[in-house]
């Protein structure tokens, strides 16, 4: 994918009910007349309009077929494709399903198109493994069990949402369900739980770390078996109280990283493989049949040629002999009978079908030419013909033979490339493969460092109140640790949450959305940027608490460097209290950095914060905490402005 293509939204779709093309065409045509576009004409193998500067074609040929949406918007364009194909023996019909923005701005938020919960409601639709539904399954107390296997099935590639029961509002969880379902059709499953009963049995079955309760909802990744899950945070929690608060913004916080999930995943070796064959039916460059046989075909072996050669060898038509009559009276009866001897059968390559579209290209290309040449013959033969017309005949049989050299060679000149693409594509899926497994590690490491940092969090806090024992047991030289609750956040809106009811002398601004963005985007990652937050933001309220009484008077980078038993630090590594100039000097940048703070702080409402904390020194994503240094001032705090992913600079526009 290019690098200025964002890939939005994506769904994989098994279907298994024939033909998908007419109730595919239906409901995506319906969604069009929405839009504008007149209803598409059945009859028509290629349907294009334009309307208002976005541009639709739809083509099919044979059994697959390719539906392309291009809508302008602000960023360049965004553009809805849709592709599919009916099932063929070993394989599943599929709808591939994707949503791209075209364009160097900002990822745009998409949902689901219009269209999908209704081609969802035309057959049993699944995405290999759990059926996908257009609006949220129901799980009472009865079915909590059968649920359980849905989430655990190991061929699920869709995530599952889970509401559970919201006691303050009855309702409210057949809304939120509701919601969540629309918007992410085909690319999840969205579950609601009927009542506390089943509530109770599914978190029961479900165990300590992985339920949902309180009306939150969680957000179940595949693959997961409840029994042996080792990082239950890696399925993302949504609490009760951030979705009454924030309403349909926090369901659509949980909702963009959903489908960012499904849009990251690569499609499955099937449809992967068989997807490039459909493109070049539809390109009039492959024949149906080629589909099946790519479903049916062998691992790729090292040499394309050696493999060319075994597909046509495989695909040779072995014609029955006619069966020859023996006239008796006329076989000589004294002849003996021959032992027959097994001559050995050699598979010889088809060339038969190169030679058939050679012959229909010469037809259909140059069917003007050879009428004419004909014609010419046939008065060159019917008459005396003249010195002149014989010299014409001759040259046009001079360009008939020409071109016809140059269709060869053209021939030869597009095995070679079809071949050059076969290896390139062997070659992509291998990388590809490689690539998933780095994920999978660097996953499986990312889990494992944010299980250290929560161990190393663990034992320091069992260090400072041991200490606190030996200072009480009159040994003061060991100094004395904060009285506060060991607090271990599990993403970075947890610790914002905690810090707004712990830490009096720290005021989170509004940066809710930032920060719940990089834990859906990155769960794995947020655990630890949770962890190093709250660290900073205990620190800050230790700080500005002896500042504004009187017992600091220098800042915060000097508190940091000159700590002292018993006083809530970080590393100076993680602290930079200006920006550079070209940052600070530029609108373009500047103005992303100006956060809300009181009239008593700066008169216009709005402050410049350069101090931050940098929660991942370098590298992508590098996760920033802006703040503002007034303890020394009126209000005797510290003004946290934002908390989210790397804001725009120099090197990153």
């Amino acid at each position: 994918m290019p690098s200025n293509v964002t890939r939005l939204y994506q769904a994989v779709l098994r279907d298994q009910a024939a033909p998908i093309s007419i109730r595919l065409r239906r409901t995506f045509s319906e969604w069009l007349v929405g839009k504008g576009f007149p209803p598409a004409d059945a009859g028509r193998a290629i349907v294009e309009h334009e309307k208002d500067g976005a541009r639709l074609c739809m083509e099919r040929r044979g059994d697959s077929g390719r539906y392309t949406l291009d809508e302008p918007c602000e960023s360049g364009l965004v553009r809805t494709r849709v592709t599919y194909t009916e099932s063929v023996p070993g394989m599943t019909g599929w709808v591939v399903i994707t949503v791209d923005q075209h364009g160097d701005r900002d990822p745009l938020t998409a949902n689901a198109p219009g269209f999908v919960p209704s081609y969802l409601r035309t057959a049993r639709i699944t995405d290999g493994g759990v059926h996908l539904e257009d609006s949220p399954v129901v799980v009472d107390e009865d079915d909590v069990q059968r649920f359980v296997h849905t989430l655990a099935e190991h061929r699920r590639r869709v995530p599952v949402v889970v509401v559970s029961i919201d006691a303050q509002d009855v309702g409210a969880s057949r809304s939120r369900a509701d919601y969540l379902a629309t918007e992410v059709a085909g690319a999840g499953v969205v579950a609601r739980l009927g009542d506390l009963r089943s509530q109770d049995r599914f978190n029961q079955a479900m165990g300590a770390d992985l339920g949902v309760f309180g009306g939150g909802i969680r957000t179940y990744l595949a693959p997961f078996d409840p029994a042996e899950e080792r990082y239950p945070y890696r399925h993302r929690p949504m609490a009760g109280s951030m979705i009454r608060n924030q309403g349909n913004h926090a369901l659509d916080l949980a909702i963009d990283g959903l489908i960012g999930e499904t849009a990251r995943r690569k499609l499955p070796d099937d449809v992967q493989k068989t997807l490039r064959v459909v493109n070049r039916v539809l390109a009039g460059r492959a024949e149906q049949r080629e589909i099946a046989e790519a479903v049916a075909a062998r691992p790729a072996v090292g040499n394309p040629g050696l493999e060319e050669l075994r597909r046509r060898m495989m695909a040779k038509t072995v014609r029955s002999t006619p069966p020859v009559v023996i006239d008796e009276e006329s076989t000589p009866q004294s002849q003996p009978e021959q032992p027959e001897v097994a001559e050995p059968e050699t598979a010889p390559v088809e060339l038969a079908g190169l030679a058939q579209n050679v012959a229909d290209i010469v037809v259909k290309e140059l069917r003007g030419e050879l009428e004419a040449a004909l014609s010419l013959a046939i008065s060159s033969t019917s008459s005396d013909a003249s010195g002149k017309e014989s010299g014409e005949l001759l040259r046009q049989i001079r360009t008939l033979g020409a071109h016809v050299a140059g269709l060869r060679d053209l021939v030869t000149e597009r095995r070679g490339n079809d071949e050059l693409l076969v290896e390139a594509e062997d070659e992509s899926d291998r990388l590809a493969a490689e690539m998933d497994s780095l994920r999978g590690e660097h996953s499986l490491l990312l889990e494992e460092y944010a299980e250290a940092v929560t161990s190393v969090r663990r034992l320091t806090e069992q260090v400072r109140r041991l200490e606190r024992k030996l200072a009480e047991a009159g040994q003061p030289v060991y100094g004395v640790a904060l009285d506060d609750d060991l607090f271990e956040p599990t993403n970075l809106m947890d610790t914002l949450i905690e810090a707004r009811e712990r830490l009096p002398h720290v005021v989170i601004g509004d940066t809710d959305s930032a920060a719940t963005r990089l834990d859906l985007n990155h769960p794995a990652l947020c655990r630890t940027w949770a962890a190093k937050a709250w660290d900073a933001l205990r620190a800050l309220n230790d700080f500005a608490r002896a500042r504004s009484s009187g017992q600091f008077a220098g800042g915060f980078y000097d508190w940091c460097t000159a700590g002292c038993s018993g006083r809530l630090t970080i590393p100076t590594g993680m602290l930079s209290m200006r920006e550079s100039q070209s940052v600070a000097n530029r609108p373009k940048y500047s103005d992303p950095r100006r956060f809300a703070v009181p009239t008593e702080v700066d008169p216009s409402g709005k402050l410049l914060m350069e101090a931050h904390v940098k929660l991942r020194p370098v590298g992508y994503p590098a996760p920033r905490m802006y703040f503002h240094d007034d303890s020394g001032g009126v209000t005797g705090k510290i003004w946290v402005g934002y908390l989210g992913d790397h804001l725009p600079n120099t090197r990153t526009n």
